[in-house]
């Protein structure tokens, strides 16, 4: 497993720890302040329920990118990765809050422009840090990021087994929304009925929403299933391709890209080709 895999997971787990044990330190401080809403208090008035399905089921697309994003990528990319754990730890603080207690604290005083106060936590703090960091890459370091030298020209290089692999684990992710989807409606037309809200119109919202969330949740897995296959077929169609050209008395060295799998191919590519060359 990757080493910068891991530490992007330790950093994402330690903004979400260290911002709930300062959350609990402060409550009863004098500067501590509730947030009941979203960026900067706002959608403060929507009702609890929908506060807390819309935050957690967009935490939930994000910390899918996130993994993502962290895992799939080369090494290289590190100092992206660990941007991302900050801004996705950051945010992940401040949605568990409103997840479990409806609200978040914020109790770190700044001064407006307005000669006013404003407070912030810890997961703002980490949010605005990680942006920084994945900002700075993306402006000054992108040349990191898309490497011109670093192409192999096409991520569909065999179709058919590459359709086959995506397809599977789109429908992976079909099938966990469909488990979700059930128990959440289950639920959640439970909880209606008991506060007895006229549940067909908003249930029928859930519905719509439900389904599109499931849809884009496939596409992404669909496309994850397309990039990760890449990394497989990649390397075994320039092992052929590289086993044809010695074939027809071209020498060269076989190297795979930064990422792939199947790096023990260079080591038998180096000894059949010193094979041949005898």
């Amino acid at each position: 497993m990757k080493k910068d895999f891991w530490l992007s997971l330790l950093i994402w787990f330690s903004c979400i720890t260290t911002d709930q044990v300062s959350k609990k330190i402060f409550t009863f401080s004098q500067t501590a302040r509730f947030n009941e809403g979203f960026i900067f208090g706002s959608y403060a008035d929507l009702p609890v329920m929908i506060r807390i399905l819309t935050m957690s089921t967009l935490y939930g697309f994000i910390f899918f990118l996130f993994f993502a994003l962290t895992y799939f990528p080369s090494p290289k990319f590190k100092q992206l990765k660990w941007g991302l754990a900050f801004l996705v730890g950051g945010i992940g603080g401040n949605v568990f809050d409103r997840t479990f207690a409806g609200k978040t604290l914020d109790f770190i005083p700044f001064p407006s422009a307005n000669m006013t106060w404003v407070t912030f936590n810890l997961a703002d703090l980490y949010q605005s840090l990680g942006a920084v960091i994945v900002l700075f890459i993306i402006i000054f370091q992108s040349k990191k990021i898309w490497p011109q030298d670093d192409q192999r020209g096409k991520y569909v290089i065999n179709p058919l087994e590459q359709v086959r692999f995506a397809f599977k684990m789109s429908m992976m992710a079909m099938s966990s929304c469909l488990v979700v989807g059930i128990f959440s409606f289950a639920y959640w037309r439970l909880s209606l009925n008991s506060l007895g809200f006229v549940e067909n119109k908003l249930l029928m919202s859930y519905i719509i929403v439900f389904i599109s969330l499931s849809l884009t949740f496939t596409l992404l897995a669909f496309l994850t299933g397309m990039v990760l296959s890449h990394k497989t077929v990649g390397p075994l169609y320039a092992f052929e391709l590289y086993v044809e050209d010695l074939l027809k008395g071209e020498d060269r060295i076989f190297v795979l890209r930064e990422g792939d799998h199947y790096k023990h191919l260079e080591k038998i590519a180096n000894d059949l080709r010193k094979v041949i060359k005898k």
